[in-house]
């Protein structure tokens, strides 16, 4: 859970702390109030990344005010390893960062470095940055993306979501070690298979010694055949060395440890091809549940039931117990499936973890984006009874989400190179 964020000289903020509690956070503002600019601090003060539509900012630099020579952040949290609470202090140089990591109350760093603060706050969290991005943050515009799409998408979309693709792409890493591999294997057998087409056409070694005595015969009886003699020599020379190539372990133990590597590799591919489809099989009914769960909380006035089959085909149900299809729902209620499913997904994560406890943390970064007048008015009921988790923090433009939340940071836009008002409501 993150309890404050101290920034100093970062971005647009010279000089200002955020303090986050247990329940619904909003940081409500418009576009180009420093909203964004406090999650990439989060990410940063944990991991030291900062990433902007899925690609990380190449230079860290590019976060100091522009009239400044250096920026600090400064990350209160606690663990979920432990339930102590850590404070992570980054300094940001031109070309160099700089960090120390506190347990908070204590004087001296546990830790300095800015890889060993890395290590032990990966440690202390219990993932690293790919598996808490999956489990605390909704993205902007993957709210009502689920009801656009065909059955079959969307279940590709929440395998995304789940952190599944990782797989996807640990089994592509294995397939160029395998094609790698492989040809190595290629490259000894054309090595063997040239060797042996040259051997063929030489004599072996037998004939060789019997030519070698047949010239030594006629060397007694006064014959010229030093010219030829050499000719054998080198033969024979040649033979030995093909013999010594084919023997050699670069052709024959290698070879073979090379294939057997090979079938290993393959093997292991073929494991990482089939857990996402279990852990997905696994995951599934806990998504269900927990989507079906929240749209009932919220909307149980207004229906029965929400189910979601196998194929992640989705069904409303009215008071009455008719069905109603989600693109026949009325008043904005495809947005409330899409906000429960979707949400669903990191709270079944989080609950049904056991790598490591869960962070107790969702952040839904502008979950209003796209949506219409008559969509935009179901959200903020739904966060607001959204108490899934411990804390739940809320990016977003929409004035309507003030009041919904537990708490508001209001942030006011000054000017051009000017920090925004900070307002706590």
């Amino acid at each position: 859970m993150i309890q404050r964020l101290a920034l100093q000289n970062y971005k647009v903020f010279k000089d200002q702390e955020f303090l986050f509690d247990r329940g619904t956070t909003a940081i409500v503002g418009p576009n180009g109030s420093g909203k964004t600019s406090i999650l990439e601090a989060l990410e940063f003060a944990l991991f030291r990344v900062v990433t902007r539509k899925e690609k990380k900012v190449p230079k860290l630099e590019e976060l100091i005010n522009h009239q400044s020579k250096k920026a600090k952040v400064e990350l209160e949290f606690v663990a979920p390893i432990n339930r102590r609470t850590y404070k992570v202090v980054r300094t940001i140089h031109p070309g160099e960062t700089t960090a120390e990591l506190f347990l908070v109350g204590n004087k001296n760093p546990e830790t300095s470095g800015a890889t060993r603060v890395d290590e032990q706050i990966v440690e202390l969290i219990g993932m690293d940055r790919h598996a808490f991005s999956t489990l605390t943050y909704v993205r902007q515009g993957e709210i009502d993306r689920l009801s656009r799409m065909a059955p079959k998408g969307r279940r590709i979309d929440l395998y995304s979501m789940m952190g599944l693709s990782v797989y996807d792409k640990e089994s592509t890493k294995i397939q160029k070690e395998i094609k790698k591999i492989d040809g190595e294997i290629k490259k000894i057998e054309d090595a063997n298979e040239q060797l042996q087409v040259v051997k063929q056409y030489l004599p072996d070694t037998g004939e060789v010694e019997t030519a070698l005595r047949d010239l030594d015969e006629l060397e007694q009886s006064g014959a010229e055949i030093q010219s030829v003699r050499k000719v054998i020599q080198k033969i024979n020379q040649t033979l030995l060395a093909i013999k010594s190539q084919l023997e050699s372990p670069e052709l024959s133990s290698k070879h073979e440890e090379l294939k057997e590597v090979s079938e290993i590799t393959k093997y292991l591919k073929s494991l990482l091809e089939t857990i996402p489809d279990v852990a997905e099989n696994q995951l599934r009914p806990h998504i269900r549940s927990e989507a079906r769960d929240l749209f009932r909380e919220i909307f149980g006035d207004r229906y029965s039931d929400l189910i979601i089959d196998d194929d992640y085909e989705i069904a409303l149900y009215d008071l009455q117990g008719n069905r109603v299809s989600l693109m026949a729902a009325s008043g904005g209620e495809d947005v409330c499936v899409n906000f429960a499913l979707r949400v669903a997904v990191n709270t079944a994560l989080q609950k049904h973890s056991i790598t490591s406890p869960p962070p107790g943390l969702i952040v839904l970064d502008e979950p209003g984006a796209g949506l219409d007048a008559q969509r935009r008015r179901w959200l903020p009921e739904a966060i607001s009874r959204l108490d899934v988790v411990d804390q739940v923090i809320v990016v977003t433009h929409m004035e309507e989400m003030r009041g919904a939340t537990d708490h508001v940071i209001s942030l006011t836009p000054q000017g051009k190179g000017r920090q925004p008002l900070v307002e706590v409501e």
